[in-house]
């Protein structure tokens, strides 16, 4: 679609109405685009791929939490594809980084209390160049990035191909997804903080559990921190 409010509402109304597995919805301009807690997901029209997807998949509570770094590893591995120079880094749980600065975000939002169906929404700045005064010194794109304009289809295409193969992976294997997640999982083994809980806490990044959750290395011992209204930040941001 050329328009719309948000995508992951299209898709949460159609999953209510009986909307199947891997149905997505994608639009050149979201009028009301929204990332992690309550945020505002801003993206010029036509220039990067907004769309969310109807996930219904066999998956057990405990694993629920690999869901995000999943998708996070789809989305970077196709990434990785199209612009074929480096690739790029994870940021705890769901958010990829280029040179530091974050190129893509997700939101994931369950349709009912039942475990499923859960919609994954995506945005990956592509060929913006101009970001709010507020977000310059966080954001960047793929264009920024390699100073090369990018074909959104493609792009799109890879997406999906490629999130569909981790996301079997982690129904068959999910010590893989771990694995591969903890590969590229930024920050790790450096000094960073967890902000958004009942405490600050501080501490070193040294994996991922089994339910998606990350291990940290405190001074009063291992800590695991789930998602949420969690961020992590490096100790001096």
């Amino acid at each position: 679609m050329d328009e719309v409010t948000s995508t992951n509402s299209l898709a949460l109304e159609a999953a209510k109405r009986g909307a199947t597995h891997g149905t997505v919805f994608a639009a050149d301009y979201q009028t009301s685009g929204r990332g992690r807690q309550g945020r505002t997901w801003n993206a010029d029209a036509g220039l990067n791929l907004t769309f969310s997807i109807i996930l219904d998949l066999e998956i057990s509570g405990k694993r629920i939490g690999l869901l995000p770094l999943t998708a996070c590893l789809g989305v970077a591995d196709a990434i990785a594809d199209v612009i074929a120079l480096r690739r790029p880094q994870l940021k705890w749980p769901n958010d990829i980084l280029l040179n530091g600065q974050k190129v893509c975000g997700m939101l994931l939002q369950t349709v009912s209390s039942a475990m499923t169906p859960i919609i994954l929404g995506i945005g990956i700045n592509v060929n913006q160049t101009v970001f709010p005064k507020e977000l310059d010194k966080f954001a960047t794109s793929l264009l920024l990035s390699t100073g090369q304009p990018i074909d959104r289809a493609v792009l799109m295409a890879s997406v999906l191909l490629n999130l569909e193969k981790n996301l079997d992976l982690m129904l068959t294997d999910p010590s893989v997804i771990r694995r591969n997640y903890t590969d590229n999982l930024v920050w790790i083994g450096q000094s960073c903080r967890v902000i958004g809980m009942d405490e600050e806490i501080i501490g070193t990044p040294i994996g991922i559990d089994e339910s998606g959750a990350l291990i940290l290395e405190t001074s009063t011992g291992t800590r695991t921190i789930y998602a949420g209204n969690v961020s992590l930040r490096m100790v001096d941001d």
